[in-house]
């Protein structure tokens, strides 16, 4: 394999990011299996309210994460040109946007949160929990989507470790609340499902202290102040619209899509809620590193972009990535088998629902290797490229064309088990990934779209 990278700074500089972002995605992995474990001991309706409430948050977190992302294929490339002042520029563009998001999701969650869980759910009960739910976490999610956003777009300067300080301390006063109000421990009210949803959104709270704190007294790359809000950004906002709005729309496409997914599980059966929602947090917890990689793919190859390195190596860095993260998929895939049996026998549900899980698990390994590389040529590759708009239609065609399509017909309609619906569910990931090989050979996706304007 006369592509693989010899060059040992690489490999240095491409884990030194990806271990403290999979630190951080470890925390927040730990925070939902904690919910998911307590709320398990409450029951299920309380299990699959929660979780289907929290598709609203995931959309946010998706459409975030798809601003944050457009903001670092720039930020990337600044930070390897050592153009600083347009960096800053690009963050306030990022920030703006995330706020505004963020108090759409709030205003659904708190004014309309029945609605929102009747697309999820016919089970009055489940919708009851869920609602109960949104109407409190809604005000947390702009904390959430500010300290989110700021918090990984300084990865494109390699600063990470403050993620990991941030989501520790978040873990540490979420479960701890959880613990009192979901149970009623230390004279507090037993809670239940609205004891969590306190116990998320004050956790969000501090987040967003911690963030302010280190900006304002720690942060020495950047400098990004609370004045910085204010600038104008007229000269970059053509060029971050052109470029990112793939990105955004990408990723509020594909959440939605997503969502789409759990609509249709939903209506297939409680027990099959209960049982994905068991399985995926068993899948984050090897899902961790994998995005880790794919988040720092994204930063590397733009630094290496911005700076202008040679196509051919770029290329080769590319392709060492995919190569990685096959190994990391099969790898990922034989964790998942190990650890299904002593993690799903935690949660107090039905023998039914954990016999379900313990199948749905095998689909989860089979789907992960190509989830891996998709990672990479989406998230890492193609976007840290600043081709943008192949990332995109990669991402979310074959969802909507193959996966959501084969997913209702073969669940709704035919009937079929749920580990073999969550098969076609995940249908995609393998035309994502022919076409992604392709893609990436061509080498068409390597390009510089920083602006210089006069400053």
């Amino acid at each position: 394999m006369s592509f693989l990278v010899k060059d040992r700074n690489f490999y240095k500089v491409l884990f030194s990011i990806t271990l403290p972002i999979a630190a951080q995605n470890f925390i927040t992995f730990t925070v939902s299996l904690a919910d998911s474990l307590m709320l398990g001991k409450v029951g299920e309706v309380a299990l699959s309210g929660a979780n289907l409430a929290n598709q609203l948050f995931f959309i946010l977190m998706i459409v975030t994460f798809g601003v944050t992302s457009a903001a670092m294929v720039f930020a990337s490339q600044y930070w390897g040109k050592d153009d600083v002042y347009s960096m800053k520029r690009v963050i306030t563009i990022m920030l703006r946007l995330a706020a505004v998001i963020s108090l759409v999701a709030s205003a659904l969650a708190i004014c309309i949160p029945e609605t929102v869980m009747s697309w999820y759910s016919d089970d009055p009960e489940v919708i009851e929990a869920g609602a109960s739910y949104l109407r409190i976490i809604g005000w947390a999610y702009p904390f959430y989507s500010i300290t989110n956003a700021m918090a990984s777009v300084l990865r494109s300067a390699h600063i990470v470790k403050i993620s990991i300080f941030i989501y520790l301390s978040s873990l540490i006063v979420n479960v701890s609340l959880n613990w009192v109000l979901i149970f009623g421990n230390l004279g507090a009210p037993e809670l239940g499902v609205r004891g969590a949803a306190i116990a998320t959104s004050v956790a969000r709270v501090v987040e967003f202290i911690i963030l302010i704190i280190y900006l304002s007294f720690f942060e020495k790359k950047i400098h990004y102040t609370f004045k910085d809000l204010f600038v104008p950004v007229k000269d970059y906002l053509e060029a971050f619209l052109k470029t990112g709005a793939p990105v955004v729309m990408n990723e509020a496409i594909w959440s939605i899509g997503t969502s789409v997914l759990s609509m249709i599980i939903g209506h297939i059966s409680t027990e099959f809620v209960s049982a994905n929602s068991i399985a995926n947090i068993i899948w984050q917890c090897v899902w961790v590193v994998i995005s880790g990689m794919g988040n720092a793919t994204s930063v590397v190859i733009g630094n290496a972009v911005g700076r202008g390195e040679d196509k051919k190596l770029i290329l080769n860095k590319a392709k060492t990535i995919v190569l990685l993260s096959a190994a990391m998929g099969i790898v990922s895939a034989g964790i998942l088998l190990i650890i299904r049996g002593p993690v799903i026998n935690f949660y107090e549900v039905s023998a039914a629902t954990k016999a379900l899980a313990y199948d749905l698990i095998v689909s989860y390994a089979l789907v992960i290797v190509l989830q891996a590389m998709s990672m990479q040529y989406v998230v890492g590759i193609f976007r840290g490229g600043g081709d943008t708009k192949t990332a995109a239609i990669v991402d979310v065609f074959f969802l909507w064309t193959v996966a959501i399509p084969l997913g209702a017909f073969t669940g709704l309609v035919l009937g079929w088990a749920p580990p073999f619906v969550y098969l076609m569910l995940r249908s995609d990931e393998l035309l994502k990934n022919i076409i992604g090989f392709f893609r990436l050979r061509s080498g068409k996706w390597i390009r510089d779209i920083t602006v210089h304007p006069a400053s």
